[in-house]
């Protein structure tokens, strides 16, 4: 693993989006069962809320003429909604259906860098397991100030009753960087947790596609490995120092 903080963010999203079809490359050419396959995709139809706006039948009609009347107000403003743009992922759907089983989220600096954001995270990987969707996350950051524990702690709690006065899993110091995979049941959810650091190799992680914890096991080395020729030359130079 390279310190990504040494280089900017477009460099980072470009090996944020090589590093995750290179995974879903791997899953798709004989990691996964057949009855499965993998799709890179920005939003998971059916179980995030802002889908509906895939599911719009495009922009609302304009007013019919003689409706409703202006209200009497002082400013009545209107525009276009801002949207933040979604994180890419990878999604395993069933092939029979084509339900979303398990998804692979890769970790981004915007994800973290303020409160709202992190919770925006967390918030979502915890919906995706609560309606039995298992999740892997990938985190290649060290932890923001304001959340030391670090990614998985803070799902951790979110999604589990964690009983009084057990210690939190915080990050080793020395290895701060994480890579966890979750598998939700109807009552139980399991963690599968590898830490590591900067110069060493990421961990291999399992990828959970059944409730009863049948799994792949994901070779995140390998695909770090496979996508990150496809950075410049020059940005490369810097993450190899």
């Amino acid at each position: 693993m390279h310190d990504w903080t040494k280089v900017d963010a477009g460099t980072y999203h470009m090996m944020h989006g090589a590093w995750l079809y290179a995974i879903a490359d791997v899953l798709n050419t004989g990691l996964l069962p057949p009855a499965y396959y993998a799709m890179t995709e920005r939003r998971v139809a059916g179980l995030e809320a802002d889908v509906l706006t895939l599911r719009a039948g495009g922009p609302p009609a304009a007013p019919a003429a003689g409706g409703p009347a202006e209200p009497a107000v002082a400013v009545l403003e209107r525009a276009d909604k801002s949207a933040r743009p979604a994180d890419r992922r990878v999604v395993v759907r069933q092939a029979d259906g084509h339900d979303a089983v398990a998804v692979i989220k890769l970790v981004s600096p915007g994800n973290t860098k303020g409160r709202e954001e992190y919770a925006a995270f967390v918030g979502k990987a915890a919906d995706l397991l609560a309606a039995g969707v298992h999740v892997a996350l990938i985190d290649p950051f060290r932890p923001p100030r304001h959340a030391p524990a670090g990614l998985h702690a803070a799902v951790w709690r979110k999604v589990t009753r964690v009983r009084k006065g057990r210690p939190p899993f915080s990050p080793a110091a020395d290895r701060p960087l994480v890579a966890a995979s979750y598998c939700a049941s109807y009552s139980l959810v399991t963690a599968a947790v590898q830490p590591f650091a900067v110069g060493e190799p990421v961990p291999d992680l399992p990828l959970y596609l059944t409730a009863d914890e049948h799994h792949v096991t994901l070779p995140l080395e390998a695909t770090y490995m496979a996508a990150y020729p496809r950075i410049p030359q020059l940005r490369r130079d810097l993450l190899d120092r």
